[in-house]
């Protein structure tokens, strides 16, 4: 984005929220803040945006630091935060929000864009996910920005002197965002080494999260909620008889989204009613019970409601060409269209998200004092820790859980 003053990056900023139809209400949060901060900028004598002083604008007027996790700050304070962040990519990118793509033309070099694809054919072998794949991307372009922008051309030239400065340039990030940035660099800087642009493998001088931060109680919805959602799916067209199906395996066995998409005929072992595939996430081979309801639900999904199609692949598209679905469909739209049929009022955006029923199933099955190993089996996680974050959605364990406070105490 061509250089502007923090006057005239806000004025741009504020067109483009218009633009995008923003409530006038959150515009002028937004613009409250605005001008407190760009006061703050001409007070020090600087004209254009720089990340580091708005970041000491923060600090001196909210008490926000680096090392203060989200969940130890306030509403206030994680609005107006994220609202430097916002500034922030806008000022970087030209556009409101984080791209899904970032354009490779962000980087002048030639060289530093040959190696982009070069890195992104690396990680396609690997075989990373799809997600994955674009992350690492996104990241490695961001890295790419910071080196042409302190000048480096070569990257031979990289000292673990850059690689600590980089790191400092992310102030402000979450835990959870910081921890995906030293993955991503370590990923970046190990290439480097491997593809012989760098003479030292500097991922080792990345360092690693001491801790892990307490993950948020999982977004789960009740058994009633779960029953309308089902019942709401118009299962006399064929799209419902595919949706209903879609829905049963998330809801009954817990199949990430990804994975449903990507179920193949081949994965259906009707002699043994199993379900088996190997995992997009873990990589590795899951095998589950086909249970009666949502083996009669693929049955008449494939006998009533599959276009005819030589592919591969279970779940198709219902209009021409008939071939696998988009690799980023997530089917969310079949979660908000049975939400509205079904008439369920959700406060939260996102609840409507189909890993919400993953959670849902896991919770259910913690409810029933199924033990964490098994859940993990059913859900593919890798450990049992991953699975342990269900445990704070059974409140009435938790409430055995409670001491007693002495009379003295109080």
């Amino acid at each position: 984005m061509k250089e502007h003053s923090i006057q005239d990056l806000v004025v741009q900023y504020e067109k483009e929220l218009i633009r995008l139809g923003y409530k006038k209400g959150t515009i002028k949060n937004y613009r409250i803040f605005w001008n407190a901060l760009v006061r703050y900028f001409h007070s020090n004598k600087e004209a254009y945006f720089r990340k580091d002083l708005a970041c000491q604008f923060l600090y001196e007027r909210y008490g926000i630091t680096n090392e203060r996790l989200s969940k130890e700050l306030t509403r206030n304070e994680q609005a107006v935060r994220q609202i430097v962040r916002k500034l922030d990519h806008f000022h970087q990118y030209g556009e409101v929000g984080r791209p899904t793509r970032i354009p490779t033309k962000q980087i002048a070099s030639d060289a530093y864009a040959r190696i982009i694809g070069e890195y992104t054919e690396f990680c396609r072998k690997k075989e990373y996910a799809r997600s994955t794949r674009e992350y690492l991307r996104n990241q490695a372009i961001t890295f790419f920005m910071f080196l042409e922008k302190n000048k480096i051309i070569e990257i031979g030239e990289l000292t673990k002197a850059h690689i600590v400065d980089y790191l400092n340039s992310l102030a402000m990030q979450n835990y959870g965002t910081i921890g995906n940035h030293l993955f991503c660099l370590r990923t970046l800087l190990r290439y480097f080494h491997l593809a012989e642009y760098h003479s030292h493998d500097l991922s080792t001088t990345v360092p690693k999260q001491q801790f892990r931060e307490s993950r948020k109680v999982p977004q789960i919805w009740t058994e009633e909620e779960v029953s309308r959602l089902v019942g709401a799916i118009d299962r006399g067209n064929p799209c419902g008889k595919r949706d209903y199906a879609i829905i049963l395996l998330v809801t009954r066995l817990g199949i990430r989204a990804g994975d449903v998409r990507k179920l193949k005929l081949s994965n259906l072992k009707w002699d043994s009613n199993k379900i088996e595939f190997v995992q997009s996430k873990t990589q590795h081979t899951v095998s589950l019970p086909l249970l009666k309801d949502v083996g009669w639900a693929i049955i008449e999904y494939l006998k009533n409601g599959r276009p005819k199609s030589d592919s591969p692949y279970l779940f198709i598209r219902h209009s021409a060409p008939y071939t696998a679905l988009a690799e980023g469909n997530c089917f969310r739209h079949i979660i908000c269209r049975c939400v509205e049929l079904a008439k369920i009022s959700t406060t939260f955006e996102q609840k409507l998200g189909m890993h919400s029923l993953r959670h849902t199933l896991a919770s259910t099955l913690l409810k029933k004092h199924t033990p964490l190993s098994t859940i993990s089996d059913i859900l593919g996680h890798t450990s049992n820790d991953s699975t342990s974050v269900y445990l704070k959605t059974d409140d009435e364990a938790l409430r055995q859980c409670a001491l007693n406070v002495p009379e003295s105490a109080l």
